[in-house]
């Protein structure tokens, strides 16, 4: 019997609801803990505000399910990279956004990381691309048509990111370090050697809805998936 699992939760960040009556600040600013409140303040834009205290809140919640731990009693660290970790508990997780959508990733099997993008069209992509992906990747981006370069621009975009944000590095490791297969996407070619072997690890595509594109990356083990939507 699998024991090991991936969850998924996903939800949009405001409504025209929360906007008007303040039900985010009602709901999770309680949620947030002291650094979380004076980060909150920094923002010069309610609405990013708003999405700020919601996103933390919402994990807090998320993570509580999983913890048996009041959410605000939930101590949350940041890696030497940004990514952040939890002090105590069994369970690993991301968090990405984009635009009015978040995603948020829990697992008991180690490191993982998620990524959501807009799929949309961008004048860089080109540039993008040469930069950011590995040759391979470019000779198999290269003959695509035009169409089907935007989305699979973004759907290695999210795989790669992923990764890095699984092994705590982010951008910083440099996402044309971490080759996709264009024959298997769900593996890698390479990645650098300090994080294992390519095989040691597993890509998850997350079908949200056609112009969200998500990818969890974790390690390559048996794990029963599950999505939930906030």
């Amino acid at each position: 019997m699998v024991r090991n699992f991936v969850e998924l939760w996903h939800g949009e960040l405001l409504s025209e609801d929360s906007l008007s009556k303040g039900m985010t600040e009602q709901i999770y600013w309680p949620l947030l803990n002291h650094d979380e409140r004076e980060k909150a303040a920094t923002f010069g834009r309610p609405d990013l505000q708003k999405k700020y205290i919601k996103t933390r809140g919402v994990l807090r919640k998320i993570l509580s399910s999983y913890l048996d731990t009041e959410p605000q009693n939930i101590i949350i660290k940041t890696g030497e990279y940004g990514k952040p970790f939890l002090v105590e508990g069994s369970v690993s997780f991301n968090v990405s956004h984009t635009g009015n959508k978040f995603v948020v990733v829990v697992s008991n099997i180690g490191d993982i990381g998620v990524d959501i993008e807009h799929c949309r069209k961008r004048k860089n992509i080109s540039a993008l691309v040469r930069k950011c992906f590995s040759e391979v990747e470019i000779s198999y981006w290269s003959f695509l048509s035009e169409e089907d370069k935007t989305m699979m621009f973004f759907r290695f975009w999210v795989r790669k990111e992923a990764f890095v944000k699984a092994v705590g590095r982010g951008l910083a490791l440099g996402l044309d370090q971490c080759i996709i297969n264009p024959r298997n996407q769900a593996r890698f070619l390479d990645i650098p050697e300090i994080y294992g072997l390519a095989s040691d690890w597993k890509i998850l595509d997350v079908s949200l809805d056609h112009d969200d594109i998500c990818a969890v990356v974790t390690k390559n083990q048996d794990f029963k998936y599950k999505q939930m939507t906030l």
